[in-house]
C-alpha cells in the first residue's frame, strides 16, 4: 500500500513538473508607484472597478526624443488586465493598453502617444477588449422561466376538482348496477 502511494506521488510530480515553469499568467515587473497610479486612473474611469484585480501582462519603457516635441520624456507602455463587477451580477474582464508618464505619474491619453512609431507598434501588437461572463445572467434568466412553471405545476396538482369528487362519491350515479 505504501509503495503504491509513493509511486502515485512521484507520478503526479512528474506529470505536473514540466508545467510548473510556464509563464502563461506571468505579470510584468513594474514599480508599485506605477501600479498605484494606474489603479487610481481605473477607479476614476470605471466606477465598478474591482479593487485588487489589476494585472500588468506586458510592459515596456519608451524614451521620447526631444525632437518629438512632447510634454513627456519617458513613457511606460503596458498591457493591463482588470475586472469590473456591476451589481454583483455583471462580471467583466477588460484588457487595455495604457501609456503612463513616469515623470508626472499620470496616464497619458492615446492621442498624445500614438503618433510615436514604437507606441503604435506596441498597441497594434497586443489584443484588447472586454469579456462579459454570462453564467450568473443565464442562471437568473432560467430561474425567471422555471419558477412560474413550477408554481403552475404545483397549483394544478393540488387544486380542488369538483368533478373528481362527484365521480368518487357517485353523485351522478354512474356506478349503478342494473
Amino acid at each position: 500500500m505504501m509503495k503504491k502511494g509513493i509511486f502515485a506521488l512521484i507520478a503526479a510530480f512528474l506529470v505536473a513538473f514540466p508545467f510548473a515553469g510556464t509563464a502563461a499568467n506571468a505579470e510584468a515587473q513594474v514599480s508599485d508607484e506605477i501600479k498605484k497610479g494606474v489603479t487610481s486612473y481605473l477607479e476614476e474611469e470605471h466606477y465598478d472597478y474591482d479593487k485588487g484585480s489589476l494585472k500588468v501582462q506586458d510592459a515596456e519603457t519608451l524614451k521620447v526624443d526631444s525632437s518629438a516635441d512632447k510634454e513627456f520624456s519617458q513613457v511606460s507602455m503596458m498591457v493591463v488586465d482588470f475586472s469590473t463587477v456591476r451589481d454583483n451580477i455583471f462580471f467583466e474582464n477588460h484588457t487595455q493598453v495604457l501609456f503612463y508618464d513616469t515623470e508626472s505619474n499620470a496616464v497619458i491619453p492615446d492621442a498624445q502617444v500614438l503618433d510615436l512609431e514604437k507606441a503604435k507598434e506596441f498597441k497594434d501588437s497586443h489584443e484588447t477588449g472586454q469579456h462579459l461572463h454570462m453564467g450568473v445572467i443565464l442562471f437568473l434568466s432560467a430561474i425567471m422561466f422555471v419558477v412560474p412553471f413550477l408554481i403552475a405545476y404545483m397549483w394544478s396538482k393540488n387544486k380542488y376538482s369538483t368533478l373528481s369528487f362527484k365521480l368518487k362519491n357517485n353523485v351522478y350515479e354512474t356506478n349503478s348496477t342494473f
